[in-house]
């Protein structure tokens, strides 16, 4: 089983810049992140449903896609087809990476209603957000490809709110341990999204624990804590078919 695209693959090494960190090519955000984030850095997108973690999610990756940096989609409360759909909807068009395998994704989402789905092309699929070894497994095959040809690559995990509910707190935080570590060696540099209110404050400070910084999203305002460089204070910003504006 082949996850990804290696025939179209370019077989080559993105070189990480001299700076000491990648802009995500979002603006405003960059301002914020004082001109980016770190390679190989674990971060936590923490806000109400409906703020804005999404569209900035998929910014973000498809941001790198353009700057020729491959990147990976974990989705566990969204099929492979309805999120390509919603990135469509603002003008993200995701085929042209498709065709050269430079984005994959791991559905966690679409065989609880339908088991006969099979891995094909760019996607991959696990039974559900609960199986963590079948998503860590999918993983790997995916990373394993991509660090052949690439120094870095971007990743979001949407959303780690849907695998905290689905199994008890000790699992969920022996995998997100490994998973982040996993991420930091083989170049990922990580995005995830949970949903404010839904989880106990302590396992909020525990996921915050695994982190290297927070952007968290209230009332119309954004702000980014834990990262050296970055804005102290919270900004507006509106999410509108093109994405996450910050107006800074």
């Amino acid at each position: 089983m082949n996850a990804v695209n290696t025939m179209t693959l370019p077989r080559r090494k993105a070189a990480l810049p001299a700076s000491a960190s990648i802009p995500t090519g979002i603006v405003g955000l960059d301002e914020i992140l004082g001109g980016g984030l770190p390679p190989q850095s674990n971060i936590l997108l923490y806000g109400d449903p409906l703020s804005g973690k999404k569209p900035l999610g998929m910014q973000y990756v498809y941001e790198g896609l353009r700057m020729q940096i491959p990147g990976i989609f974990v989705l566990t409360d969204f099929s492979y087809l309805d999120w390509k759909s919603k990135m469509a909807h603002s003008g993200w068009d995701l085929e042209p990476f498709e065709r050269t395998g430079m984005v994959q994704f791991i559905d966690c989402y679409s065989r609880q209603f339908d088991p006969s789905l099979a891995d094909s092309g760019v996607v991959s699929y696990a039974d559900s957000p609960a199986a963590l070894s079948s998503i860590s497994l999918q993983l790997a095959r995916v990373q394993d490809q991509l660090v052949q040809s690439f120094d870095n690559h971007r990743l979001l995990f949407h959303s780690i709110s849907s695998l905290l509910k689905e199994t008890d707190s000790s699992t969920f935080f022996r995998f997100l341990q490994f998973m982040v570590g996993k991420f930091r060696r083989e170049g990922a540099t990580a995005m995830y999204t949970v949903e404010k209110g839904m989880h106990d404050e302590k396992d909020i400070k525990m996921i915050e624990h695994f982190m290297d910084g927070v952007i968290e999203f209230e009332d119309g305002k954004i702000t980014a804590r834990g990262l050296l460089g970055c804005r102290h204070g919270w900004q507006s910003y509106t999410v509108s078919e093109k994405g996450v504006e910050i107006r800074n």
